[in-house]
C-alpha cells in the first residue's frame, strides 16, 4: 500500500496527538474547494480513478487516500498541500 494521508498526518502530528482534527480540517477544506469549483463527488472520484463511495468516505473522514491521489486531488482543486 504506500504512504497514505493518515500515515502522513500521524507521523507529522505524533507528538501533539492531534492528527484526527488535522484530518477533519484537511477534508473540510478540500470539500469546500470542490464545492467552490462546482464539482460533484462523483466527478472528483472519476478524476482520481476511485469509486464515488470511496471518495465520499474520504471527505467524511471515514477512509483514506494514497498520497499520490491526495496530491492529484489538490492539483485538480487548485489547492496547495504543505507537509511540515
Amino acid at each position: 500500500m504506500g504512504i497514505t494521508v493518515m500515515t502522513i498526518l500521524k507521523t507529522a502530528k505524533a507528538q501533539s496527538m492531534n492528527w484526527q482534527s488535522e484530518l477533519v480540517s484537511l477534508t473540510s477544506r478540500l470539500r469546500k474547494a470542490r464545492l467552490d469549483k462546482g464539482l460533484s463527488q462523483s466527478q472528483i472520484a472519476n478524476q482520481l480513478g476511485i469509486c464515488e463511495r470511496s471518495y465520499r468516505d474520504f471527505e467524511a473522514g471515514k477512509s483514506d487516500l494514497s498520497s499520490s491521489r491526495l496530491f492529484k486531488l489538490a492539483q485538480s482543486l487548485g489547492v496547495r498541500i504543505l507537509i511540515s
